[in-house]
């Protein structure tokens, strides 16, 4: 058991579980707009994920990042470097001008950690900026990516909906990670809830998820299996963030509300 543990934890602590939730999402999209596999983009998304959450969560700075001291944070680098071997492989198979959104998402969540002001550290110390920064690149990586990938014209109204959909969901997503994390943050990044407290950020999430949910209804502008399926999540979520609070265990949000996305695609898989 020691050992399935240990494991889990890699698997967590090593983002290949928020890897798959970008996977899921990306995949997601190809369904809403009845799209063929696109294996490229797919494993771009997967492997690119992990490369750059690992960046994100280890390498504060890059000497922090590359001359590492604990076997196992070195062997979590040895897995990104293979991540990102693969994910070059597929970016080389993507059309060029997916690629070139793709590094500018790319460069906007390294700014996340690497300096860029001079009397800012990085755009994660701008006050408000941290779950704006995380959902837009979500968005951009899981809606936007597949789309032009697949040549479809990203001015269609419906997938703009799409794409502010996916935004508000990892909105809602963040806020139990924010809520989390409110004894560890700095008072400096301004977080939802050091700024308005816990019970109105919670407040506003519920706001979020009747938004998300709406937003599902003027996509597919029915009643079908797959919006039910989507009520059927923001339950999920108003549950996720009722329980949400700051001595809730890691497993609750970087297991938990990370499968949150891979439970949508399964049951979308399955309609």
């Amino acid at each position: 058991m020691n050992v399935l543990k240990k494991l889990f934890n890699f698997y967590l602590d090593s983002s290949i579980h928020i890897g798959c939730s970008v996977y899921a999402l990306t995949y997601c999209t190809l369904f809403l707009f009845d799209l063929p596999y696109d294996e490229a983009v797919l494993y771009f998304t997967f492997y690119g994920t992990i490369v750059t959450y690992n960046f994100i969560k280890y390498g504060s700075s890059a000497k922090q990042y590359f001359f590492v001291a604990t076997k196992y944070i070195k062997l979590i680098q040895f897995l990104s470097f293979v991540c990102f071997v693969l994910a070059s492989y597929y970016a080389y198979q993507m059309q060029f001008k997916t690629l070139l959104i793709a590094v500018g998402l790319c460069l906007l969540s390294s700014l996340y950690i690497i300096p860029f002001l001079p009397k800012q550290k990085n755009l994660r110390t701008l006050t408000g900026f941290k779950i704006s920064i995380v959902a837009l690149c979500w968005a951009g990586v899981t809606v936007v990516l597949p789309i032009v990938n697949a040549d479809v014209s990203i001015t269609e109204t419906t997938v703009a909906l799409i794409a502010f959909q996916r935004f508000v969901l990892v909105l809602i997503l963040m806020i139990p990670f924010e809520i989390s994390d409110l004894s560890y943050d700095a008072a400096a990044l301004g977080t939802l809830p050091q700024r308005i407290g816990t019970r109105r950020t919670k407040q506003l999430a519920y706001v979020w998820i009747v938004l998300f949910v709406i937003l599902e209804y003027l996509i597919r502008n029915n009643l079908s299996t797959a919006f039910f399926i989507t009520v059927g999540i923001g339950v999920l979520l108003v549950f996720c963030i009722w329980k949400s609070s700051i001595k809730k265990s890691k497993y609750f949000t970087s297991f938990w509300i990370e499968s949150i996305p891979i439970l949508w695609f399964l049951l979308l898989l399955l309609t």
